[in-house]
């Protein structure tokens, strides 16, 4: 297959490896029949319309702390009807707290920057600071039912969101969190500690793509979406019927 073929196959979400279609995301869905997603770091809700564009059509809850990030998140999803927002940070405990907002907002972190982030991209650099709500990811749960894929994605604040949601990771069907090789932000978790930590909670690989790229080396990967199963075989008896799920 040329470049403009494997690109076009990618976008279509139909990529090959020989005769045979990779597994992605929606596999994943369509296996657990999952008709919830928790969003925790929904930037501009890059991640929601990707799940619309793929079929699913459950319920969608967004959390995003940035104001002006938190704003183009709330348009969008006020026209979908099955999609809500929350401004505020996941943490190991409710508060308040500071985050760090980088140039290119997607990259904005209550961590700080790591001496050589700015390798990477420029645009990493912080713009400047806010004032942010902090809700841990049980208290802001803990009344949402359903088959549930949590989603994170909070610029190396991941272990800090799942200390916070312990009763919830233990019903979770699936988790999708972004892990870093190379480190951009100071006291984010290695790589090997983060799937260690889903091993003890119960989960394991189940799917992995790089996302980021080193600064200085095109072909090497900064950090990649990781999707973790739970451990064991599916049991299907135990799927509640999903009201809006995926195709």
């Amino acid at each position: 297959m040329n470049r403009v073929g494997r690109a076009l196959s990618k976008r279509l979400g139909i990529l090959r490896v020989g005769r045979r279609r990779t597994r992605d995301l929606f596999d994943f869905f369509d296996t657990r029949a999952i008709d919830l997603v928790l969003d925790v770091g929904a930037n501009v809700g890059q991640f929601g319309e990707s799940l619309r564009a793929g079929g699913y059509r459950g319920r969608i809850v967004s959390f995003e702390p940035v104001q002006a990030a938190f704003e183009a998140l709330t348009r969008k999803a006020a026209a979908d009807g099955n999609w809500q927002t929350h401004r505020c940070a996941l943490g190991a405990e409710s508060g308040e707290t500071e985050i760090h907002v980088s140039q290119l907002s997607v990259c904005s972190s209550i961590l700080d920057l790591a001496p050589n982030a700015l390798m990477h991209d420029p645009r990493i650099a912080v713009d400047h600071a806010e004032r942010v709500p902090v809700r841990t990811l049980d208290e802001v749960a803990a009344n949402l039912s359903g088959n549930l894929l949590l989603k994170i994605d909070t610029q190396g604040y991941e272990r800090q969101v799942l200390e916070g949601g312990r009763q919830t990771l233990a019903r979770a069907l699936g988790v999708l969190m972004e892990l870093p090789v190379i480190h951009v932000y100071r006291g984010e978790w290695k790589f090997q500690e983060a799937v260690q930590s889903m091993e003890d909670a119960g989960f394991v690989l189940a799917q992995v793509q790089a996302v980021g790229f080193h600064g200085q080396d095109p072909a090497a990967a900064v950090d990649f979406d990781c999707l973790f199963r739970r451990r064991g075989p599916i049991d299907a008896t135990a799927l509640a019927p999903a009201t809006a799920s995926s195709t």
